[in-house]
């Protein structure tokens, strides 16, 4: 293709050449129309607002794509792991009169790039693919320019490792997760407030953050080092790979962060200037802290903690044997005590379809943890009493509790558990009807109700179906299910 456009371009030259009186034309219009081909080729507004004079018609459209790029992405933030206060955030990108910084701009892009994604009108959803390789161009010498910026580009490789899990591009979001974790780890955000002194190499790191400047910034980075942990903890069971946060004090990994609340209440109810903390996870998962105060602790801390006990369970059962029976008990109780403590979604205000969300995750995670542990012990056959089948019972039952119309956008990782879960129902019914055809099925025998097993699977997959438009993942969840259903 390159050479036959060479040879056409001699063609022309040849023949301009051949002309005895060559005629030059200028365009009087040449300098506007490259700042205005230069803001709609990169397809970056925000390059468009710098370039384009307040007064220019080209200006208004530009400002309805980013309004409705915003929008959307605000309305899902929290599925994609926007941890950073919404309106700070927002401010300091339009409200401020100076250039934002690479690293603030970078979060934009990425900010831009969901927003096209859940989109509904095609002239944002056409920028998706340009702000994407906007981002991923400048992701890699974000750091160094501004050690603070460290958490803006934290906070846009956790967005990105969703948004290519959701895509199903899984290699893709473990490399963007492990460069969060990577920062997280080198900006010692798992020793916030900790009583004990690092012992570790990476306090050399070139890109540590300084004091933060206010509670809402330490709370931000807080929110930040656990909304990377629970991606870590997460997609390494649906990986089968190791979590990267090994919570270990001989390799200086320990985590002593406390647990995180809303954001709200770094303003309100600060820590103390003395506060500190450590083993935080020890601590929860060896139950010292008990499990009274769960349901008055924030969402994100519910969801940090189901995301430890489900990979914990994982990794048990993964190598259960009987000599293993103390800690498989000891796991199994503290995952109980942890789902009777998790408070209802009938608790949680209807019209904030955000928390709704969250914390049907959260409730799911922690019924899975319960499926993850007790898989080992299920043979040929689930029964209704199968400690397995009660979890994916309880999990389509909390299900039912919203409305599945909201879940037209979710957090991808709910789409592995959702899989999960219908796999247990699919062999809980392969089950009854395995019986059944031998003559053997009926309530008396420990069977679950077929009636309600075809129930339950039908709502679960209607709510799969919610966010397939949106989610590659969730429609290869969809497709192994039907596959396990029809097995």
């Amino acid at each position: 293709m390159l050479e036959n456009e060479v040879i056409e371009l001699e063609r022309r030259i040849a023949s301009i050449s051949a002309t005895s009186a060559p005629l030059t034309l200028h365009d009087p219009y040449a300098a506007w129309h490259q700042r205005q081909r230069t803001a709609q080729n990169t397809n970056d507004p925000t390059r468009a607002l710098l370039v384009l004079p307040a007064t220019h018609p080209y200006l208004e459209p530009v400002l309805r794509l980013i309004d409705d790029s915003v929008r959307q992405f605000v309305q899902h933030a929290t599925e994609f792991g926007f941890f950073l206060h919404i309106d700070r955030f927002l401010d300091r990108v339009f409200s401020s009169g100076a250039t934002p910084s690479n690293s603030l701009r970078i979060l934009l892009n990425v900010v831009y790039l969901v927003g096209a994604k859940l989109s509904s009108n095609p002239q944002v959803q056409a920028q998706e693919q340009a702000y994407l390789a906007r981002a991923l161009h400048h992701l890699p010498a974000a750091l160094p320019e501004d050690p603070r910026g460290a958490l803006y580009v934290m906070q846009a490789e956790v967005i990105l490792a969703n948004y290519f899990y959701n895509a199903s591009r899984q290699l893709e979001g473990a490399y963007h997760m492990n460069a969060a974790v990577s920062i997280a780890m080198a900006s010692k955000l798992h020793m916030i407030r900790s009583a004990r002194r690092s012992r570790s190499a990476a306090d050399t790191t070139t890109y540590r953050l300084p004091p933060p400047a206010d509670t809402l910034e330490e709370g931000e980075r807080i929110n930040g080092f656990w909304t990377v942990f629970i991606l870590d903890r997460c997609w390494a069971v649906a990986t089968g790979s190791a979590p990267a946060f090994t919570d270990d004090e001989a390799n200086g990994t320990r985590i002593d962060t406390p647990w995180p609340l809303e954001l709200a209440s770094y303003y309100s109810h600060p820590f103390p200037s003395d506060f500190r903390t450590m083993k935080t996870v020890q601590s929860f998962l060896t139950g010292v802290e008990g499990d009274q105060n769960v349901a008055r602790q924030s969402l994100l801390a519910m969801h940090a903690k189901a995301a430890i006990l489900y990979e914990g369970a994982t990794r048990l059962a993964s190598r259960y044997n009987p000599s293993s029976q103390a800690a498989f008990l000891s796991l199994d109780n503290r995952i109980e005590r942890f789902r009777q403590a998790l408070p209802g979604l009938d608790r949680f205000d209807p019209g904030r379809v955000d928390t709704l969300r969250t914390a049907l995750l959260i409730h799911t995670l922690a019924h899975c943890a319960s499926i993850q542990l007790h898989t080992p012990l299920i043979q040929d056959h689930v029964t209704a009493n199968s400690r397995t089948y009660q979890a994916a019972h309880a999990a389509v039952k909390t299900l039912r509790s919203i409305d599945v119309g909201i879940l037209s956008c979710v957090n991808p990782f709910i789409g592995i558990l959702w899989g999960s879960v219908g796999r247990v129902i699919s062999q809980a019914l392969n089950t009854v009807r395995r019986m059944r055809a031998t003559g053997a099925a009926s309530p008396s025998q420990g069977m679950p109700d077929e009636h309600l097993l075809q129930a339950e699977f039908d709502l679960l997959y209607r709510a799969m179906g919610q966010s397939a438009p949106f989610s590659p993942l969730m429609s290869a969840q969809i497709r192994i299910v039907r596959s396990s259903r029809a097995t």
